[in-house]
């Protein structure tokens, strides 16, 4: 068995990990980075084309997260393609609050009436509907996102270990080990950012994760027109009462769309498949919003690690930081969590 000694250990090389890497390996730290599949996979909660990018929340705290993760996108985009894409996100349905939240913190917006939306984009509203379009909004390339991340996060000095999968953590007075397949590691502090795993990670070290995984299904969709599209949130036509639907752009497909919420709890080792229910209730909510698109065969799944209230959990525990879960909305906001994930470990 191989031993390594670094500082920070962090363990799930998705976005948030990355992120984590990333930020400890520029500030001078040795860090380990462990996955246990490969880089990209499609078994968690980072994959995928796209991911939406807004800065449109109901509360001005997270208004202002979304600002400081678009800096440092920004910051990461320096180093060499373009990450974000600013098509726009548009809020129907309720959207004061966000309204509300956008003003507070100085940030430019419109009200549009349906006709003016209907001028301006593929989309259908009913008489008398409005919406909240924000024009820094649009989408996050989340595989090129995940390679940015990765080889920043290389180039200043993390090292990788795939294909690892993490068995056991001990912290003791002077670090904590982990061990894992074939591997043993020592470091000061530990960085769980396991997603849908990180419950059965923590609860062996009496670390209470109250989250629950479930199995969202994602479908794709072609457009009609290359006329521009926002990034679509919905709560007035979701798919039944107090759900909310979302779309986005695709890269190179056309449309992502979904439910949120819809996915049943769900074990993370168990490789599922798309609920093909959702799927319909999706292609059914997506011809009524967006005028001639088309549903593909293609359909994925995500998983989800929800708080009840759809909160983060940053926290340390004695040598133990928690980074985990996203309920959904995680992956906008990873360079600036992946910031103080990495402040928390070495504070």
């Amino acid at each position: 068995m191989s031993r390594l000694d670094v500082e920070v250990i962090v363990v799930g090389a998705g976005v948030m990990g990355l992120a984590t890497a990333r930020s400890l390996a520029r500030n001078g730290r040795e860090v380990a980075l462990i996955e246990q599949f490969g880089l990209g996979h499609t078994r968690g909660s980072s994959h995928g084309g796209s991911r939406i990018f807004r800065l449109s929340y109901p509360d001005a705290t997270w208004v202002r997260l979304a600002q400081a993760a678009l800096a440092l996108w920004h910051e990461l985009e320096a180093e060499g393609e373009t990450l974000v894409e600013r098509h726009g996100s548009l809020d129907l349905g309720d959207w004061e609050a966000n309204r509300d939240a956008l003003a507070a913190s100085g940030i430019e917006f419109e009200v549009l009436g349906g006709g003016a939306i209907a001028r301006r984009f593929p989309l259908e509203l009913a008489r008398g509907e409005t919406g909240l379009f924000q024009a820094d909004g649009g989408i996050v390339r989340a595989d090129a996102a995940l390679r940015a991340l990765h080889s920043s996060a290389i180039a200043s000095g993390a090292q990788v270990l795939e294909g690892t999968r993490v068995t056991s953590m001990q912290p003791d007075d002077a670090g904590v080990t982990v061990a894992g397949a074939g591997v043993a590691l020592r470091a000061d502090a530990v960085v769980v950012t396991a997603g849908a795993w990180a419950r059965g990670l923590l609860e062996p070290l009496g670390v209470a994760l109250e989250a629950e995984p479930t199995r969202e299904t994602v479908s794709y969709f072609e457009l009609a027109t290359d006329e521009p599209v926002p990034s679509l949130i919905d709560f007035a036509e979701g798919a039944g009462p107090g759900q909310l639907g979302y779309a986005l752009l695709a890269p190179g497909i056309g449309l992502k769309a979904g439910i949120h919420h819809t996915g049943p709890a769900t074990d993370p080792d168990e490789v599922g498949a798309p609920d093909e229910t959702i799927a319909g209730r999706t292609a059914d909510w997506v011809a009524k919003r967006f005028r001639g698109a088309s549903p593909l065969t293609r359909r994925e799944t995500c998983l989800y690690t929800n708080t009840a209230d759809e909160s983060f959990v940053v926290e340390r525990h004695g040598r133990i930081v928690v980074g985990s879960a996203c309920s959904g909305h995680g992956f906008k906001f990873a360079p600036v969590v992946g910031e103080r994930l990495a402040a928390l470990a070495t504070s």
